[in-house]
C-alpha cells in the first residue's frame, strides 16, 4: 500500500538523488545536473513557504517518489511528481498523484479550486498519467525556454 508523509530535512540527499536520475532531467524543464547546494537552498525555501507542500510516496517503509504542490494565485494548485527509478513502471505515479490531490484538496490553507501540470511534449509518461488523472490539456506554452503543455483539472 501507497502511503504520502511530508517532507523534512532528512530526506535532502534522498530528493537530490531522485532529481539527478537521467529520466527526471531529461522530463524537467531544468536538464542540467543539480549540484547539492543549488538542491539545499531550494528545499529550505520550500520547506518555508507558505503555499508549497512536499510529499514523500512510501511502498512500506520504502521511499518510492515525490509530490510537489505549489500554490498559485486563484486558488490554482501546480502539482509536479516524480517516481524512483526502481518504482517505475508499477503504477505507483497513480497512486501518488491521487494521494497529493487528495492532500492538495484536504489543505485549507492551499484552497485549491483547480490542479495544473507543466509537462514536456516528450514526456509521454506524465501525459498519461495526467490524462488518467482527469487532467484535460488547456494550452501550450514555454517553461523556462522549453515547450511545455499545460493541463489542468477541478479540486
Amino acid at each position: 500500500m501507497i502511503t504520502i508523509r511530508r517532507v523534512g530535512p532528512r530526506d535532502e540527499e534522498l530528493l537530490l538523488a531522485w532529481a539527478n536520475d537521467p529520466v527526471t532531467r531529461a522530463a524537467s524543464f531544468h536538464p542540467d545536473p543539480i549540484d547539492a547546494a543549488t538542491h539545499a537552498a531550494w528545499l529550505r525555501g520550500r520547506l518555508t513557504s507558505p503555499t508549497t507542500r512536499l510529499f514523500i510516496g512510501l511502498d512500506g517503509e520504502v521511499p518510492v517518489g515525490h509530490v510537489r504542490l505549489e500554490g498559485q494565485p486563484n486558488g490554482r494548485v501546480e502539482v509536479a511528481i516524480s517516481v524512483a527509478a526502481g518504482a517505475r513502471g508499477r503504477g505507483i505515479g497513480q497512486t501518488l498523484l491521487a494521494a497529493g490531490l487528495d492532500a492538495g484538496r484536504a489543505d485549507q490553507d492551499l484552497a485549491a479550486r483547480a490542479f495544473i501540470a507543466r509537462i514536456r511534449p516528450d514526456n509521454r509518461a506524465s501525459v498519461a498519467l495526467f490524462s488518467g488523472a482527469g487532467f484535460g490539456r488547456v494550452a501550450e506554452s514555454v517553461c523556462n525556454g522549453v515547450p511545455c503543455l499545460v493541463y489542468e483539472r477541478p479540486a
